[in-house]
């Protein structure tokens, strides 16, 4: 019985097509981070922020113990400690691959987030417009609550839509890396310890480097159907 090859498969097409798109969106979006970091680096507010903010703050949802626990679960160090668990996982259970990026990017987030954080260089918000809480030290851009939870739950999401794991994991990873990335910058605003575009620059920063990886996903996928065609 004749099976189309590899390279005509839907799964293939797919592919192409992203090894097409997400270098053309990875540069524009490149120029957009870099736009915003000059911009917040400028200036400590940008068009917006203050109204956004304060309009945020009159809404009762999110709320202060619900933004509290968010953001204790989207702490940079407990994304990498997550992270680190969920790469040792993927190793364990054959995708070794998946596993390799996840902790290349791991690796990059902490040092790529400190050093926006330095060159940019922008003070938190001040009172008494929508400071409610005192004691940062860090600088304010890119929020890196934000940028954390965006690269690891936009991973884990991403394996999720693509069968990528186990089915019990991917109904409970999928959910749960959506409401992550949903809240966690709406948290962090109606708190007052980030400016929106703050959040903003967190999205950014973190789709940058995410989208490399999605890239080799893709690659990956495609070589592992190509060597399992031929072999068969």
């Amino acid at each position: 019985m004749y099976q189309r090859p590899a390279l005509e498969s839907p799964r293939y097409n797919r592919a192409v097509t992203c090894r097409l798109l997400l270098p053309v969106a990875w540069l524009a979006l490149l120029g957009l981070a870099i736009a915003l970091a000059v911009l917040a680096g400028q200036h400590d507010t940008l068009p917006g922020d203050v109204d956004i903010a304060t309009w945020a703050q009159d809404r009762p949802f999110p709320g202060e113990a619900f933004s509290d626990v968010l953001r204790a679960l989207t702490m940079t160090e407990v994304v990498l400690g997550v992270g680190g668990a969920v790469a040792v996982g993927l190793w364990l259970l054959g995708r070794r691959w998946e596993a390799a990026l996840l902790a290349i990017g791991l690796i990059l987030l902490p040092l790529l987030q400190a050093s926006l954080k330095e060159l940019v260089d922008r003070p938190r918000p001040a009172e008494p417009v929508v400071e409610l809480r005192a004691g940062f030290s860090s600088p304010s851009f890119p929020s890196g609550h934000v940028m954390s939870a965006t690269f690891l739950y936009g991973f884990l999401l991403c394996l999720s839509i693509r069968d990528s794991l186990p089915k019990a994991a991917r109904l409970a990873a999928g959910p749960w890396s959506a409401f992550v990335l949903l809240f966690a910058g709406p948290a962090n605003v109606w708190l007052g310890v980030h400016w929106p575009s703050d959040v903003l620059g967190g999205w950014a920063w973190a789709l940058l480097l995410l989208l490399p990886l999605l890239y080799g996903l893709e690659v990956g996928r495609v070589r592992k159907d190509s060597y399992v065609s031929s072999s068969g």
